[in-house]
């Protein structure tokens, strides 16, 4: 990393290769078909300036970006992902507010798509939407019960 950068770069560079080193040569790679080890080489064109520019602008759902997150559970999550967990915690959700207001038993609440940045055992909340449902079914059974 020759000459140094007086914006501290080339020792912002090393310390994210001693953290995420093989995710960087992995990534870099993959984005931009770049040689990590040009660093290295003299005019190669790779500063660490245009090497940190680079990683910067990583998607979330690379491997580098996951090793900073906290792991190789959080590979592959990108916006797109997260938004696609959600829709499907929509549709339970609502399959389940709709089959607890046309039976007699409650049913049990469905389980969240697993996501990486939920602690195990860590409660959701659910949205607004189904806690409306839910007070509403409520309502409907007491004013049920109550007539019947």
């Amino acid at each position: 990393m020759g000459g140094g950068d007086a914006a501290g770069g080339s020792a912002e560079l090393a310390r994210l290769i001693d953290r995420a080193g093989e995710c960087l040569l992995a990534d870099f790679q993959r984005y931009y078909q770049l040689d990590l080890r040009d660093l290295l080489r003299a005019g190669s064109g790779l500063s660490p300036r245009r090497a940190l520019a680079l990683v910067r602008q990583l998607p979330p759902e690379s491997a580098t970006v996951a090793a900073l997150r906290g792991g190789a559970e959080f590979r592959g999550w990108g916006p797109d992902r997260y938004l696609l967990a959600r829709l499907i915690d929509a549709v339970k959700e609502n399959t389940h507010v709709f089959i607890a207001a046309n039976s007699k038993h409650k049913p049990k609440p469905p389980e969240p798509v697993e996501r990486p940045d939920f602690a195990a055992g860590r409660k959701r909340r659910g949205n607004s939407f189904t806690a409306m449902a839910g007070s509403r079914i409520a309502a409907v059974r007491r004013k049920r019960n109550k007539d019947g």
